[in-house]
Parts: C-alpha cells; sequence; structure tokens
C-alpha cells in the first residue's frame, strides 16, 4: 500500500490562517476587558473644596430693602455645589462680630464613601440638600445676634477651612449684599470717590480687620452690591473697593456665575 504525504501548506495560506487567529485572540482580550470596564464603570470621586457664608444681617431680611438671603441660598447653593464638584464643604456666618460668632455648622463630607452598590449621584444629590438645610439653619442663627454685617470678618472665618498649599483649590459662595457695617467700619461712611481714597480706606480696614487668607481662592457672590442696584454711581465705587481689596490685596478672583 502506498501513502501520500499531505501536500505541503504554502506559505501564504499559512500566514493568512496566523493573522485570524490573532486577530480572533485580540478580539477576545477587547471583549473580555470592556465587560470588566462595565463592571465597574462608577463616577470618579469628588475631591475639591469648597465654602459658604452666610449673612444674617438686617439687609439678609425678605424685605424691599433687603436682599433675601434665605431666598438665594435655596436658589443657588445646591448649583454651586453641583457644578464645582464640591466634596468637603465648611460653613460661616456674617453677623456684627462675625469671627466670634456662636453660629456654626459642622463642615459636610457631599461625596461620601458608599457601598458599590449604592447610586453615588443619589448619594451626592442628598448631601447637597443637607448642605442647604444646614446652610439655612446658619443663616436664622445669625438673624438672631446682634445686627450688623462683619463681610470681611465671614471671610477670614471660611479661610480657615482653605487648604494648605498655595495651588490649592478652593470655592466659596458668598451669600451677602457685601455691606460691611460692623462697629468700627461702615462702608457707607467712607471717602471711595477717587482711586487714592479707596486705597487709604483699604489700607486702614485691612490694618484693623485683617486680611483674609484666601489668595487663589474662586469667591462666588451672591446679593453682591443690591442696595446700590438703582444708583449706578454708588455701585460703581463700591465694586471698585471690593475689587481691589479682594483681587488687587487678598488675591483672590471674583467669579460673577451666580450673582444675582
Amino acid at each position: 500500500m502506498t501513502v501520500h504525504s499531505p501536500a505541503p501548506e504554502h506559505s501564504g495560506a499559512r500566514r493568512r490562517r496566523n493573522r485570524r487567529r490573532a486577530l480572533s485572540a485580540a478580539l477576545v482580550l477587547a471583549l473580555a476587558s470592556a465587560i470588566s470596564a462595565c463592571g465597574s464603570d462608577e463616577p470618579s470621586r469628588y475631591s475639591r473644596a469648597c465654602g459658604v457664608v452666610v449673612d444674617g444681617s438686617g439687609s439678609a431680611a425678605a424685605s424691599r430693602t433687603g436682599f433675601d438671603a434665605e431666598a438665594k441660598l435655596k436658589a443657588t447653593l445646591q448649583k454651586f455645589l453641583s457644578d464645582n464638584k464640591c466634596r468637603k464643604t465648611s460653613f460661616a456666618p456674617i453677623t456684627k462680630v462675625s469671627e466670634a460668632s456662636k453660629c456654626q455648622v459642622s463642615p459636610l463630607d457631599l461625596d461620601p464613601d458608599t457601598s458599590k452598590t449604592a447610586d453615588r449621584e443619589r448619594a451626592r444629590t442628598t448631601m447637597r440638600a443637607v448642605a442647604l438645610s444646614n446652610a439655612l439653619k446658619l443663616l436664622r442663627c445669625a438673624q438672631k445676634e446682634e445686627p450688623g454685617s462683619d463681610v470681611l470678618g465671614g471671610l477670614s472665618r471660611i479661610a480657615l477651612s482653605k487648604p494648605s498649599g498655595d495651588d490649592a483649590s478652593f470655592d466659596v459662595l458668598v451669600v451677602s449684599d457685601f455691606d460691611q457695617g460692623d462697629t468700627d467700619f461702615r462702608l457707607g461712611r467712607q471717602d471711595l470717590s477717587t482711586a487714592a481714597s479707596r486705597r487709604t480706606v483699604i489700607d486702614g480696614f485691612l490694618t484693623s480687620h485683617g486680611t483674609p487668607k484666601l489668595s487663589g481662592a474662586d469667591i462666588y457672590p451672591v446679593g453682591y452690591g443690591m442696595k446700590y442696584h438703582t444708583d449706578t454711581s454708588h455701585y460703581e465705587r463700591f465694586n471698585a473697593f471690593w475689587t481691589e481689596l479682594l483681587e488687587g490685596r487678598v488675591k483672590a478672583h471674583v467669579d460673577t456665575t451666580y450673582r444675582r
């Protein structure tokens, strides 16, 4: 009996077969990686530090001459916290003597650790609602204290929560009309008519009250200058004063995204 050897495989056919095998293996690996990724598809964690400063002075009332701090908190706070992906969030009041005020609420973690099966976005939404509730409690406490509006003191108090490091991010929502009026300094009585007079006023103000350590922070005012919304000339002087103080001296950045 004659045994015939199989015909030798053409080298081109062998290369094509090897390529098909390699491609099949690559597709299997890619599919496995995709399945693994889907199984661990969890939103990235938030890390940004934020602050909320609430003005409880008489002008914060819901009246014809007030800026209605409660309404502004309800309209902006949760959006601010969501937009800026805030995690650790601290709170400070504005009162007649803000730094010595007994009004306080504890910082919150707005992206807390949860089980792997928990809905992280729902947990964040819930914590932002808690943050609003706490800010409203702080506002009501501040409104019960002696009338006054130490805006700079409120900024100094929230500055204690700023992360260390010159490049550390810190977003601060300040619900206030910024009409400084404490025992030693009333903004409405100062000469803000020229750049030179404003510099003199700011020099004395920071010497007596201290400079908030908010260099590099982003400050988002809400209710800013509402006392002067129908008086253009007064508003321009008021705005020039705070712009020079916050951006020129404190070295913070003022963002008007939530100003209303």
